[in-house]
């Protein structure tokens, strides 16, 4: 009984101390989606993101035929309804779940390389807005 006080009162001073340097950011309200080829300056993370199914999700759709489907393009694309993807002609760079999907838009970021102006690190609920337990992919037929 004791030593549990003891890892809850650790745990307890372990996030007080340290739980400032996950914090999520969020990126300034006034932040763009750029798409991302406007990453490639994290050319090792393009790369490995590249071999990802996030990166070939809207093809799915594509192949699926609902690349339309507004239910659909918003776990299969980039800001969607949100100032991102409108469609593959004028917004190609946001056609597949890109780094801005989870990282939030990230034209201030881009533009003056300021790390606190976007997500670095973020809650699980943005994972989980599309990987969910119950979703239209998970109904058993």
């Amino acid at each position: 009984m004791r030593i549990t006080r003891y890892a809850i009162l650790l745990g307890a001073v372990v996030l007080v101390v340290y739980g400032g340097l996950l914090v999520a950011q969020t990126p300034p309200a006034t932040a763009k989606y750029i798409g991302f080829d406007n990453c490639k300056c994290h050319p090792d993370i393009i790369t490995d993101w590249q071999k990802t199914p996030h990166a070939g999700s809207y093809d799915l759709l594509v192949n699926a035929g609902q690349e339309k489907s507004a239910a659909c393009l918003a776990c299969h694309s980039t800001g969607y309804g949100k100032g991102g993807f409108v469609d593959e002609a004028t917004t190609p760079g946001l056609k597949m779940v890109t780094c801005e999907a989870c990282h939030g838009p990230g034209s201030e970021h881009a533009s003056t390389m300021d790390k606190t102006k976007i997500n670095r690190i973020f809650p699980a609920t943005v994972c989980a807005a599309c990987h969910q337990e119950i979703n239209i992919h998970s109904i058993k037929k």
